[in-house]
């Protein structure tokens, strides 16, 4: 009897633990949505989705977790003081931390494009952002680098239930099943959405699909309500997954092209054949894609065989382009196809190697050439920019840069028949924000030539005043005119040719004049390019329009706007990229560019090629 008793006993704590185990495992949605999803169908479903919540989760008392973690927070609305780590850094958040932000921070996080960022409200995760995310007054954000970044990417998605210990400086982060439902139900309001916006003003046959795949939608999510009551979770996180993909296939379908609308991405070039770069090209040319941003000269050095590099003493090309003219075949394989190429280049940022390793490196050729920062003044050799990928930047003040860089682009448009200049880093490095402390030392432009020419314009050294001083501004608008004096250079230089000239900038124009000393208006007001290339960096619809629409209102004349999309390079959702076009669109943009062709998955190609790029 005992025997029996004790057999028994071991039989029920061995399924009770496989219960447990069961109702506890995390089933990744993103998997679960490629594999159940497409064995019902051929259409391919984006690996990851993230959109915009409209409330939190109602949920009953007794909850089921799925899933809980904790992570240690670095800091609470961030500082110099009580981060001192962040103290160099957007945002103040450092290295592998995970930072939170409230209200009382400011309107956003002020974050650069390295990290992740998840919008909390009402103790819900309504969206996965990427950076310089907007904080909503009815909760905060998370924001995290590196490690941190990692561990938010494995452990919370859309519909998580997220609370903040301040005592333990802990962020708890509970999934349960009706988590998946919400990203559900935020997918299938944005596909009826977009295809109640679109069907009436079209009779497409892309179309038709839309709304095949919206009723599909519908269906399973009802199917995984359903699943739901009945405590069937499994079945219910499939069925959502399901609901997800087929709803991301109707906006795929219903936001239609624009005619004449500009097509662009940036390329750092790894191909190493002619066969290689027809592929490429192919590949971009079948999804709409119709301009190649051609990074051409970057980190101090070309693609190309360079004479100018050669007359300076500077390596003539790049080592893994030695012995080919990718350059040239780049532009030959693009005009047959129709498409054009526009020469990327990378003006006052010359990469993040250390000159002192490299004999060839242009700052050991030139030290006097770079740019030097407040703090730094007394540094015996060339400091880099920490807020920049710990990069190093030339000093746009001193003459000898400008004349070499005006050559290097001369040579290239002599020998080379391009159809577009794209002149990145036309900037000085990033400073703090001027109501930040330590933002005077964070200040760049401090070299012996820069200092010398403005004491004898004004009669003091530049070191000795601050920003309260009369003659900052005068500081300010010196350092400006060195890179307004570059930018009307490039008219001259491409004067008669038929040569579009854009320029990245930072579409904050008060912040960009202040920090980085690039004020575009100037060159929009006096004609001095063609078109503006803006960094949208997070993925918020209402931000993009909010940013080409400032920028358009700045001029009195017709100015192109070409917004740069930080989707691929930030792996936001391919819904969020389609969302941010038609904000573009209704903004008055002329066209898109992205970043970058290294991250255009098959899930961006897809949702491109569908219709948005390619098809009205």
């Amino acid at each position: 009897m005992v025997k029996k008793l004790l057999i028994l006993l071991i039989l029920v704590i061995f399924i009770a633990n496989n219960s447990f185990a069961a109702s506890n495992k995390v089933i990744d949605l993103n998997n679960l949505s490629d594999r159940t999803f497409q064995q019902k169908s051929n259409i391919p479903i984006p690996a990851n989705t993230a959109n915009k919540s409209q409330q939190a989760i109602n949920v009953s008392k007794k909850l089921k977790y799925l899933s809980k973690s904790k992570y240690h927070i670095s800091a609470i609305n961030p500082n110099k003081d009580n981060n001192p780590s962040g103290r160099h850094y957007p945002g103040y958040r450092g290295g592998n931390q995970l930072i939170i932000y409230t209200e009382d921070f400011g309107e956003s996080t002020l974050t650069n494009e390295y990290g992740v960022e998840v919008i909390v409200e009402n103790n819900t995760a309504v969206k996965i952002s990427s950076s310089d995310s907007f904080i909503p007054q009815s909760g905060f954000v998370i924001s995290a680098h590196g490690s941190a970044k990692k561990w938010i990417n494995q452990n919370i998605i859309e519909g998580a239930i997220v609370k903040i210990n301040k005592i333990t400086k802990t962020l708890e982060v509970s999934i349960i099943p009706e988590s998946y439902l919400f990203k559900a139900q935020q997918r299938v309001d944005i596909a009826k959405e977009s295809y109640n916006k679109y069907f009436r003003h079209s009779r497409s046959q892309k179309l038709n699909i839309a709304k095949q795949s919206l009723v599909t939608a519908q269906k399973k999510l009802k199917q995984a309500k359903s699943y739901l009551k009945k405590k069937r979770y499994k079945n219910a996180q499939q069925a959502s997954a399901i609901a997800i993909g087929y709803a991301n296939q109707s906006i795929y379908h219903s936001i239609p092209a624009k005619n004449n609308e500009f097509h662009g991405i940036w390329i750092r070039p790894v191909e190493k054949t002619s066969q290689e770069i027809v592929s490429t090209l192919e590949k971009l040319k079948n999804i709409g894609i119709e301009n190649i941003f051609l990074e051409t000269y970057y980190q101090g050095t070309t693609i190309f065989p360079s004479a100018t590099m050669a007359h300076y003493n500077l390596a003539p090309q790049r080592k893994e382009f030695t012995g080919w003219d990718p350059l040239k075949v780049w532009i030959q394989e693009a005009h047959k196809r129709n498409m054009k190429v526009h020469v990327w280049f990378q003006t006052f940022y010359v990469g993040n190697q250390k000159p002192a390793s490299n004999p060839n490196h242009i700052l050991s050729r030139y030290p006097n050439w770079a740019n030097v920062q407040r703090k730094n003044i007394g540094a015996i050799q060339p400091m880099p920019s920490l807020a920049e990928h710990n990069g190093y930047f030339l000093d746009p003040a001193n003459p000898q840069v400008q004349r070499f860089l005006c050559i290097l682009i001369q040579e290239i448009t002599r020998s080379y028949n391009i159809d577009g200049l794209n002149i990145d880093y036309i900037r000085y490095p990033s400073s703090l924000a001027i109501n930040f402390p330590n933002f005077l030392d964070s200040t760049w432009g401090y070299t012996r030539y820069a200092r010398k020419e403005f004491e004898n314009m004004y009669g003091i050294d530049p070191i000795n005043i601050d920003q309260r001083h009369l003659l900052w501004t005068y500081w300010m608008l010196y350092r400006q005119n060195k890179i307004n004096n570059f930018v009307f250079n490039l008219k001259l230089i491409t004067n008669n040719k038929n040569i579009l000239i854009s320029t990245v900038i930072f579409p904050n124009l008060i912040k960009s004049s202040q920090v980085k000393m690039q004020n575009w208006k100037t060159w929009g007001d006096y004609g001095f390019v063609d078109a503006f290339t803006p960094l949208i960096m997070n993925n918020n619809a209402q931000i993009a329009y909010k940013y080409v629409k400032g920028i358009k209102q700045q001029f009195n004349r017709p100015v192109n706007v070409y917004a740069g999309l930080f989707e691929p390079f930030t792996s936001s959702s391919p819904i969020d990229m389609l969302k941010q076009i038609e904000s573009i669109r209704e903004a008055g943009g002329q066209g898109i560019v992205l970043f970058d062709n290294a991250h255009l998955s098959k899930d961006y190609m897809d949702s491109l090629k569908a219709r948005i790029f390619t098809s009205n």
